[in-house]
């Protein structure tokens, strides 16, 4: 191994005991890492990225996983060149965390509830570096400062609810960055924030990378955001490499079938597509579980699916002939801040601040923002899960905003809402079946229970899940699953209307691309109406006719989808724009060339 070369990983290979006997999630990986440089390794759920990053920490729970086979070559500060899978389990603690440390995916999970931020950072200071109490607050301080984190004196006392994802996410990069680590494992960092959060997150990463010539392996689903950090991609699929080359190779020439798949599964920002490819368009397996490239290019698979401005023109001429089925007239929800002794009432978080629209039958209306912006909270008001302060909601010609009893539960039938979280949404006590039937037996739908359940079957089929699967439990489905569940759970009570909130946030890109074109297909099959609520601007414009940005409870602007894209009118939406990883080969060439990287 160079100087520079900080870990080799070579022929790597991980086993899980299941009942079915023994899976092979890493299978023979091999990739390397050197100073100053960052791996990105991208991969839908289940390709075994994650568990090839705990692979070389010596994470792996042992039973039921373990490492059977390869080398895990690491230059140590002080032990020089060591082959970490011979390391004893005692002495892996001197290289977690002092020298390899991670960032896991989600910092509310990896943050504990109990305990400052300050005290968790300096607990691994104390720990590791042997500091005082004292010393260990003081480059607590340095760290919140050097992460950019807003008033580092009060975060270093402040729990982890009180606050905002991407400032959780600061506080564990501090806590990795605290002893100085050599190579960074960032494992989907940035999956759940924000496009602007995301951005600065990167940002900060790539300054960190620089100033201290640490080595990062980052993890991600996204290409988009491969394109924005990482310098050499490795492409994994079932627990195997199936590509691997720099991100200029990797983009401009993709040579599996898979990569391509990813990298069309990218809601585009220059056209617009009636359904968005999958990865299904450009390989398949045969019945002995053999991969089958089907011989397409990206830009074969998506010429096919644009959707021309003619076309467009039309469906909105249509569209807007049409009298609103919703209308939203200065609209706000207002929380009171409560102090004192006897909670007095001394301000108000202005949640939803006087917003007026209209939706129409047959519509996307897309509804963007960040985190905070009030789009959630606009979604509730809407059908009543959060009670509004003033103004007014019209659904159908009809004044909803006070209705209540027999009144509102019709309404809530006919306005479904599906959530960010599906596994959250499901109670994990009861069948999907079950779960399904509940609101078609509480709205006395379809007869008696025989017809029910023939009708559940119907709807799992037509949300591409096995009518088998009725007797399973949420558990026992991935997130893409999951998500399609709570879609069918929508579409039981025979829905007008439907508020999708973050539905596809926290799923991997071509999950993602197939849950959307399912609510697409759902949409034209049964004449149904959206809000569709995103923090991603790309995925909005995909999705949407017209788009409202939202920004502290306002609309900032709102207009065509594709007009608000190309010629947005406030500073607040560039933002936005701007913030979008692209993946596009021109800044690819150009941070390469910045860097001596070709």
């Amino acid at each position: 191994m160079s100087e520079n070369m900080l870990t080799e990983i070579q022929e790597l290979e991980t086993v899980f005991s299941t009942d079915e006997g023994l899976v092979k999630a890493v299978d023979k990986v091999t990739f390397s890492l050197e100073k100053g440089r960052t791996v990105g390794v991208v991969g839908e759920s289940g390709s075994g990225k994650s568990v090839t990053s705990l692979s070389l920490m010596r994470l792996i729970p042992n039973p039921p996983g373990r490492i059977v086979g390869g080398r895990l070559m690491y230059h140590s500060r002080t032990k020089g060149l060591v082959d970490l899978t011979q390391v004893p389990e005692n002495e892996m603690r001197e290289f977690r965390g002092n020298e390899i440390a991670m960032i896991f995916q989600e910092p509310m999970t990896s943050l504990n509830p109990v305990f400052t931020c300050g005290n968790q950072v300096m607990e691994a200071l104390i720990l590791h570096q042997k500091m005082s109490k004292a010393e260990a607050r003081s480059r607590t301080l340095e760290l919140f400062n050097e992460v950019e984190l807003p008033r580092p004196e009060m975060i270093i006392d402040s729990y982890p609810h009180q606050l905002s994802g991407g400032q959780k996410q600061r506080v564990m990069i501090a806590m990795a960055m605290s002893c100085n680590p050599r190579i960074l494992i960032a494992d989907e960092p940035t999956t759940a924030l924000d496009v602007t959060v995301q951005a600065t997150i990167l940002d900060l990463m790539r300054k960190l990378r620089d100033t201290h010539d640490m080595g990062i392996i980052f993890i991600t689903h996204d290409l988009g955001v491969i394109a924005e950090i990482a310098d050499h991609v490795v492409v994994m699929y079932q627990g195997k490499i199936v590509e691997q080359g720099s991100v200029w190779e990797i983009f401009s020439n993709p040579q599996h079938p898979y990569t391509k798949g990813l990298l069309a599964c990218r809601p585009p920002l220059d056209h617009r597509l009636k359904l968005l490819p999958i990865i299904s368009d450009f390989m398949e397996e045969n019945e002995a579980g053999e991969m089958i490239e089907l011989k397409k290019s990206v830009d074969e698979a998506i010429h096919d699916l644009i959707i021309t401005p003619a076309e467009t023109k039309k469906r909105h001429e249509i569209l807007y002939s049409q009298t609103p089925i919703l209308s939203i007239d200065n609209l706000k929800t207002y929380f009171p801040i409560r102090e004192g002794l006897f909670s007095k009432v001394v301000d108000h978080v202005k949640a939803v601040d006087d917003v007026s629209f209209e939706v129409y039958p047959g519509e996307t209306l897309g509804l963007v923002g960040e985190s905070g912006c009030g789009k959630t909270t606009l979604g509730r008001t809407i059908i009543r899960l959060i009670e509004p302060s003033a103004g007014k909601i019209t659904f159908h010609g009809k004044d909803i905003t006070n209705i209540a009893g027999d009144e509102l539960r019709d309404i809530r039938r006919r306005i479904q809402i599906i959530f960010q979280d599906p596994y959250s949404s499901l109670n994990p006590r009861i069948t999907i079946g079950s779960a399904i039937l509940e609101p078609m037996q509480v709205h006395n739908l379809h007869g008696d229970d025989e017809k029910r359940r023939k009708k559940v079957h119907e709807i799992l089929e037509k949300v591409n899940l096995d009518s088998g699967h009725y007797n399973r439990y949420p558990h026992e489905f991935s997130g893409g699953q999951r998500q399609r569940i709570c879609i069918a759970r929508a579409l039981a009570v025979q829905p007008e209307f439907i508020i999708c909130d973050e539905s596809v946030s926290a799923l991997d890109v071509s999950v993602q691309a197939q849950v959307l074109n399912l609510l697409n297909q759902l949409r034209d099959e049964f004449g149904l109406t959206y809000i569709f609520i995103s923090h991603d601007l790309s995925v909005v414009k995909f999705m949407s006719d017209r788009m409202v940005v939202m920004n502290d409870g306002k609309i900032e602007e709102m207009g065509d989808a594709d007009k608000v894209y190309q010629d947005p009118q406030t500073d607040y939406t560039k933002r936005l724009i701007a913030a979008i990883p692209r993946g596009d080969l021109h800044d690819i060439k150009k941070s390469f060339q910045a860097r001596n990287l070709e």
